[in-house]
């Protein structure tokens, strides 16, 4: 065995849904974020109430594919 200090590994992965019901606010924030090609940080007040419905909606076990990148080992 090897005790790694430090890891630090940026994972992406991608969930497809459907039928999901949403506030209109939520949906309003989406549209707007695809149209402007924003990203979703949730902690921006922009976009606070879809970062907040999609923390609670979409689960890492959903994916359907995903990759990982190794920022630093020591």
């Amino acid at each position: 065995m090897k005790v790694v200090e430090n890891l630090t590994v940026q994972v992406t992965y991608r969930v497809g849904l459907g039928g999901v019901d949403m506030p209109k606010k939520v949906y309003k924030q989406l549209v707007k974020a695809a149209k402007n090609g924003d990203s979703i940080d949730p902690s921006l007040m922009e976009y606070s109430d879809v970062g907040e419905w999609l923390v609670d909606n979409i689960k890492e076990r959903d994916c359907m594919d995903w990759q990982a990148e190794i920022e630093d080992i020591s």
